[in-house]
């Protein structure tokens, strides 16, 4: 049975299961990232901090312990939240809450959705700030958690007094405090006084203001007193102990001369015993080298296997697309192939009876369907390394001059193909409209690669989505274009669906955010193909109409 405590503040948690029976490297692995994650919660200097909980993350990776990126993210973004870097902070945030619903270990749910909730109201994203602490009182209701929701229910308190709505703020500042006096938490009961203090300021009750800041302002002070007592009961027992040694020292001291002539005598002794004790120590110093030494190596082999393992697996992200584009040349080789072995026949026949002439005219056949073949395995085998660099991993890849056109005809056949594959009644109209001028442009193209695949496969869906509402004299259509603009390029996905409403079109980058039915998407795809694009210094927009279908522009800097 394996025990292993991850402490972040006050809270304990601790996976347990036999899962590593018998792999003592995943073992190992899985307790290195525990202990990372304690010496980030240990540390004063957040910036270690962030160090550890990142090493903590890239150990679990190479075990698949997708569960402890919950609490690990979350320690990042709350830490970058203080500093006042919020952009960092909704990354690493929205991250945990991923993790949280892919993982289902949705212990910290709640108390990560009231900090993205925080997030957005220091951004002053007021939707977006209610939206997630919505969501975080929900959770923290069906956990029945009453410390998580006094804690969103402050941090509401503090959102209506921002929003000016003091009786709102009041309300969820009482029901707040409340549940802290129930729980007898001290710095709880500080807090959400406080809060209850602003709202009756903002509604001009002074003597009730007065009042909960007296009670917030006295927790308070009595946990800044308790705080100095410990401080200096320690400075105390340390200064006695260093008391303590001093006359231990002196006594010792003392001792020693007593001891002088005895310790001469018994020297040669001593060091002959000091002699063996080394000779000894080596020896296991040895023995413990050699199995570091065989741990590190078996380390390596299990993260090599599991970062070839990733690979593969991607792969699979467009294996009906691939199949169907590599299909073509492959039938045209086996159709020749088949006819030269026709033909190879026919030749001997033609020798055998003499007929140069024609044993040499079919020569010259047999030549002519070698390059054929020759020129369809080559164009299969470009295939086949296209798409492995558009599948490779991307979180060590650098840019790289590409061709944009060449890049988005790819992945628009790609999809297309992918979901006949998937779908055999699926149909649809492609068109393109390329700027030849382009040249290549410096991008990660798995990224951007990635981007266009979502757009194109969202298009082929709402289009398809719309002729099977049965509309008569509908022809489902996506187009993909680029131009080029001054110092810059638009890649353009269009297509004639139903369009976006505006009541939503201010949320589709929202993370989980989706207007698709429950199982069809996980609202994750727009969101990251946003991150993607302005991590190359772009943007990506949406324009729409109603009824009439939408088009979403990717602009990127040459």
């Amino acid at each position: 049975l394996v025990v292993v405590c991850i402490v972040r503040g006050g809270d304990v948690f601790i996976p347990t299961g036999d899962k590593f029976a018998g792999k003592p490297h995943e073992y190992r692995l899985y307790q290195l990232a525990a202990a990372y994650h304690i010496l980030g919660n240990e540390m004063i200097d957040k910036e270690k901090s962030i160090m550890y909980y990142k090493e903590e993350i890239r150990t679990a990776q190479q075990i698949g312990a997708e569960d402890i990126f919950v609490n690990s993210n979350m320690n990042i973004g709350n830490i970058f939240q203080r500093q006042g870097q919020l952009d960092s902070a909704l990354i690493y945030s929205l991250r945990g809450i991923q993790y949280a619903e892919k993982t289902g270990e949705k212990v910290y749910e709640g108390l990560i959705l009231e900090d993205v909730g925080n997030i957005y109201l220091k951004r002053n994203q007021i939707d977006s700030a209610a939206y997630y602490y919505n969501r975080s009182v929900l959770v923290n209701k069906q956990q029945n958690n009453i410390s998580g929701l006094a804690s969103v229910y402050t941090s509401l308190a503090n959102f209506y007094k921002t929003k000016g709505e003091a009786d709102s703020g009041l309300h969820y500042g009482q029901e707040a405090y409340l549940l802290s006096n129930r729980l007898k938490s001290a710095r709880g009961i500080t807090a959400s006084a406080l809060a209850i203090s602003e709202a009756h300021k903002m509604l001009g009750n002074m003597d009730s203001a007065y009042a909960y800041l007296g009670i917030s302002k006295k927790i308070s002070d009595s946990l800044n007193k308790d705080y100095q007592e410990k401080l200096i009961q320690y400075q105390n027992i340390n200064f006695d102990e260093q008391q303590r040694l001093e006359k231990e020292a002196q006594k010792n001291k003392d001792a020693k001369t007593k001891i002088t002539t005895i310790a001469l005598f018994c020297g040669l002794a001593l060091l002959t015993v000091l002699a063996f004790v080394f000779y000894k120590n080596n020896k296991q110093k040895q023995k413990a080298n050699k199995i570091l030494e065989s741990t590190i190596a078996d380390l390596k082999s299990t993260q090599s296997q599991l970062i070839q393992s990733e690979k593969m697996a991607s792969l699979g992200e467009l294996t009906a697309g691939i199949a169907h584009e590599i299909q073509n040349p492959l039938n045209f080789v086996n159709n020749f192939s088949e006819v030269n072995i026709e033909l190879i026949e026919e030749m001997k026949v033609e020798l055998k009876a003499g007929n140069k002439e024609d044993a040499i005219a079919l020569a010259n056949d047999i030549a002519d369907n070698e390059q054929k073949i020759n020129h369809h395995g080559k164009r299969a085998d470009a295939i086949v390394k296209g798409m492995l660099q558009h599948s490779r991993n991307s979180s060590s890849a650098a840019k790289e001059p590409t061709d944009i056109n060449k890049l988005a005809d790819e992945y628009l056949r790609l999809a297309y193909h992918g979901l006949r594959a998937k779908d055999k009644s699926f149909n649809a109209t492609m068109k393109t409209d390329f700027d030849e001028t382009l040249g290549n442009i410096n991008i990660i193209p798995q990224d951007i690669g990635r981007v266009i695949l979502n757009l194109i496969t969202n298009a082929f869906y709402v289009v398809d989505e719309k002729k099977k509402s049965g509309i008569a004299n509908y022809t489902p259509t996506v187009t993909v274009a680029t131009k080029k603009i001054n110092d810059k390029i638009e890649i353009r996905v269009a297509d004639n669906g139903n369009g976006i409403p505006q009541n939503v079109i201010d949320k589709i980058f929202q993370p989980f955010f989706t207007t698709k039915p429950t199982g069809k998407g996980t609202g994750l795809g727009l969101s990251m193909s946003y991150d993607i694009v302005k991590a190359h210094g772009g943007e990506l927009k949406v324009e729409t109409k109603e009824e009439e279908g939408a088009e979403f522009i990717i602009t990127l800097p040459i």
